[in-house]
């Protein structure tokens, strides 16, 4: 399980399964009224305890480091990052034997999305940038559940809220 049960004052879990849109059986985890901090407490309390990874804050990748633009024989492969050091305002080097790039997609590139401004595509750029092949990219998911307001930005919903039946 990604994160432990908690049982609360009450006895009852701190978490519970939903439904979401076109489900027939609950099989969405939410913790309680904060999923989000839930799930993403819990990786980051396994990243700090894992020996071999390393947390870098206020930073972000400009680009990945590929073996051969470096002078580096053998065969073609990543090993590490240029990342902005936000805090002191100028590029370093990152070295790696493994990079995983998580970055998310592209599909703030559309005008009417309820993605976040950070979904620009940058790591799909970086990927491409160091030979890697991307494919794929013209399937994006569009969130159907949206507040809408004429003078504020889209606000996502849950799509729990159709999954319990609310009408579209």
């Amino acid at each position: 399980m990604l994160f432990d049960t908690q049982v609360q004052a009450n006895g009852e879990e701190s978490y519970h399964l939903t439904r979401e849109g076109g489900h027939s059986h609950r099989r969405i985890l939410h913790a309680a009224d904060a999923t989000g901090k839930a799930v993403e407490t819990t990786l980051v309390d396994k990243a700090l305890a894992h020996p071999n990874i390393r947390i870098i804050e206020r930073s972000n990748a400009v680009d990945l480091i590929v073996s051969d633009k470096i002078g580096l024989p053998g065969t073609r492969r990543v090993v590490g990052a240029w990342i902005w050091n936000r805090n002191k305002e100028r590029v370093e080097t990152c070295s790696a034997k493994a990079v995983v790039l998580a970055t998310g997609g592209a599909a703030k590139v559309y005008q009417y999305t309820t993605n976040p401004d950070v979904s620009s595509g940058d790591g799909i750029a970086m990927a491409w940038r160091a030979g890697c092949r991307v494919a794929n990219l013209e399937f994006n998911q569009f969130h159907p559940t949206a507040l809408y307001h004429p003078q504020a930005r889209n606000f996502l919903l849950t799509e729990a809220l159709r999954g319990e039946g609310a009408p579209p």
